[in-house]
């Protein structure tokens, strides 16, 4: 039974000395038609809307003009785990984004990316960003630890906010296979399939509006 409860974590199936259920990331963009996104259609009315006001947010986030702002990268960032969420809704497909390489891979290049970039142009204010406003002397270099681990930590935190979230569902949808009254799993199962989309889109908003706030900082 757990051996069959975590198979949809198992990145085991090897060709070549290659994890092949890794190519699950990229099965979306294999098997989505080109169409979607040459010729008018609803699909893409509805994407065209989501990225419309993302780029809002982001650009009251980063304070920055149309030119300047970062938020192609942000939304791309979105639509690229929300697909990886989406795809690990289907049976028997390889649940990517539910693990911490996957993830620590999204978090950890942006936050070295901002903290290289903040040490490069603005150095003076990255160091006082460490001690708050209006902080007494005394507890300057307390606040200092604290806000450098906080800074440290935040690749962290997303990661596990991400993986931690989609390991849950995913666990819950499992072990509801094992209930023996059927009308109470075909019930239950599409509220937790509808339930787990709403995950899927909120965790690749959080993700990247986080990822947006921390490059604003």
């Amino acid at each position: 039974m757990m051996m069959n409860l975590f198979n949809i974590f198992d990145p085991s199936t090897f060709i070549m000395n290659l994890e092949i259920n890794w190519i699950s990331t990229l099965l979306i963009l294999i098997l989505m038609p080109n169409l979607i996104w040459i010729s008018p259609n609803r699909i893409k009315m509805i994407l065209n809307k989501i990225f419309i006001s993302l780029n809002n947010e982001m650009l009251m986030l980063n304070k920055k003009s149309l030119f300047k702002s970062p938020s192609f990268m942000f939304i791309s960032l979105f639509m690229f785990i929300f697909l990886n969420n989406f795809m690990s809704l289907f049976p028997y497909i390889f649940s990517s984004s539910s693990h911490m390489i996957f993830s620590m891979t999204l978090a950890l290049p942006f936050w070295m990316f901002f903290i290289l970039m903040s040490i490069y142009k603005n150095t003076n204010k990255m160091i006082a960003h460490l001690i708050p406003l209006n902080t007494p002397m005394m507890l300057a270099p307390l606040m200092s630890l604290i806000e450098t681990m906080s800074i440290l930590i935040r690749p962290i935190s997303l990661s596990i906010r991400l993986t931690a979230n989609l390991i849950a569902g995913h666990l819950l949808m499992s072990l509801l296979n094992y209930n023996s009254i059927m009308i109470i799993i075909l019930l239950m199962q599409m509220f937790m399939m509808m339930f787990e989309l709403c995950v899927a889109i909120i965790q690749s908003y959080v993700f990247s509006i986080l990822s947006c706030l921390y490059s604003s900082e």
